[in-house]
């Protein structure tokens, strides 16, 4: 285990600098199992439709959290430009320990259905008072043999460009089924609904997906990897969907 990787009070000490250093909002949210859980909002987001960016909802999945802090400190000039909400990791119980779950044995990202676990109420009641326009959810997953990702299947795609840009770093996993689903050159397009998560909670980017966000992307590396790969291709994956969405590219 990479010990900085897993050390929340210095991921959040470095986004406590980041975010002062470009007049950024760091703010409390929720404390959640002795773990203080902050997001970073941009100015602009009070007047355009923002890009949501989300990591470390698994805690065993550092490269999410260290790849979405390694972009933003390389794009101070974006930040300060486009309209952003950032949760640097929103599940830090879990990151120090390197556990997937929460202290209560509940996976956060199943819990987005409605306000009764306190990390996902929060996210919501932050999410809700803005205007969204794209989303990416970082995340890994161990039984990966390459990166991946899911987005829904309206408007238009931005999947292949995204691994496009990531696989310089790490390539894609081929198979026709991944994490259970039917898969194409690593790209998922899973039909939602609201009723299909009834019974196992609903995920972070369903909720996002389902209240409205036009653009919703979770992006996955594998975690047996290098973290050094992990973490540049995490930082690839959201330098190309913030790009293609500044551009407002309309490529399918």
């Amino acid at each position: 285990m990479h010990r900085s990787s897993h050390d929340y009070t210095h991921l959040i000490g470095r986004w406590r600098v980041l975010a002062s250093s470009l007049g950024l909002r760091l703010s409390l949210i929720a404390k959640v199992d002795g773990y203080p859980i902050y997001c970073v909002k941009s100015a602009r987001l009070r007047s355009a439709p923002g890009v949501y960016l989300s990591a470390g909802i698994h805690g065993d999945e550092p490269a999410s959290t260290e790849g979405l802090l390694a972009w933003a400190e390389g794009n101070p000039v974006c930040l300060r430009e486009m309209p952003f909400l950032i949760f640097p990791c929103l599940n830090p119980w879990g990151l120090v320990r390197n556990k997937r779950s929460d202290a209560s044995g509940n996976d956060v990202n199943r819990t987005f259905q409605g306000d009764e676990h306190p990390t996902s109420a929060a996210v919501r009641r932050v999410a809700e008072a803005h205007r969204l326009a794209a989303a990416m959810l970082l995340h890994e997953d161990y039984d990966a043999h390459g990166i991946y990702l899911y987005e829904q299947r309206q408007p238009s795609l931005f999947g292949e460009l995204i691994l496009q840009a990531a696989e310089t770093f790490i390539p894609r996993d081929t198979r026709t089924r991944v994490d259970g689903r039917k898969a194409r050159e690593g790209i998922l397009r899973p039909r939602l609904s609201a009723k299909l998560f009834e019974k196992g909670g609903c995920p972070e980017a369903v909720w996002l997906h389902l209240r409205g966000c036009r653009r919703t992307v979770t992006f996955e590396t594998p975690s047996e990897m290098s973290l050094e790969a992990r973490t540049l291709a995490q930082v690839a994956a959201i330098e190309r969907l913030v790009d293609l969405q500044r551009q407002g590219a309309d490529e399918g």
